[in-house]
């Protein structure tokens, strides 16, 4: 009996493993299409001209193509706006399909393309993806931890030249450490205006601020050499009236005093 039971069970098995079994495949037929590669540029540079290049290979050979087909090119702005559309049915440098996507296209922000191959019965393609900003390379570590130190330098120089302007005495030191302090001011509000806007790394407005400040900071030099002129000047008469004084037997502080008594009642 058990027996029995034991070959029926075998043969069951057996069986249904016949049923389920997939049929091998004795052959296989091979859909053929095209290998599109491009020249991936990954950054461009605001308004500057940039030409893809695109290399057509078969996927089942590896060999190139270079006749039969055509390519197009599509690019879309971060909106989703359709703002280029080529064509190329003819390869150049000996096997390649090129795309020349004038400067005035390329803005601040980030763009999808496709390229596209065809031929009769095949084809292929690509997406890539391009940010572009003032630059054209990525913002890496190193060249932001690079700027920090130097944002951090030239803040450190800048607080020690206002300090300067209130503690020290002599009007001509004061009158440097000013314009040093001054100097550092310009220099720094130019350089993050260029960073954020360069790489693309800020909204517009961040970047705004600094950029009107910089400008009101180098617009101010001009009235403020005048006012600087003026100042010398007014040192150097003072200095001179308060010389004369003291060959007269004053002593310093009175003649000082009596000097600014002059230039106050001359107005």
């Amino acid at each position: 009996m058990h027996k029995k039971t034991f070959v029926l069970l075998f043969c069951m098995i057996f069986f249904l493993s016949l049923v389920s079994a997939v049929k091998p495949l004795t052959s296989v037929e091979t859909t053929q299409g095209f290998i599109v590669e491009s020249v991936d540029p990954t950054y461009v540079r605001t308004g500057e001209d940039y030409e893809f290049e695109v290399h057509v290979f078969n996927s089942t050979t590896g060999l190139h193509i270079n006749e039969g087909i055509s390519c197009y090119f599509h690019m879309y702005n971060k909106s989703g706006n359709h703002i280029v559309e080529l064509e190329d049915s003819t390869s150049g440098h000996n096997f390649d399909y090129s795309f020349n996507v004038a400067g005035g296209n390329w803005t601040r922000g980030n763009f999808v393309v496709k390229i596209q191959c065809n031929a009769t019965n095949y084809g292929g393609g690509e997406e890539l993806f391009v940010r572009v900003n003032d630059y054209g390379e990525e913002l890496t570590d190193p060249l932001g931890s690079n700027f920090h130190q130097g944002m951090w330098m030239l803040m450190i120089l800048f607080s020690i030249s206002l300090f300067g302007v209130f503690k020290v005495e002599n009007p001509s030191g004061k009158l440097a450490c000013y314009w040093v302090a001054h100097l550092f001011f310009v220099i720094g509000t130019f350089s993050v205006w260029q960073y954020n806007m360069g790489y693309t790394i800020a909204y517009s407005g961040l970047a705004g601020i600094f950029k009107v400040l910089f400008y009101v900071s180098i617009t101010a030099v001009f009235p403020m050499i005048l006012l600087s002129i003026a100042w010398m000047f007014y040192i150097h008469t003072m200095n001179d009236t308060i010389k004369g004084f003291m060959d007269r037997g004053m002593d310093e502080d009175e003649a000082y005093s009596r000097a600014k008594s002059n230039r106050r009642n001359r107005k």
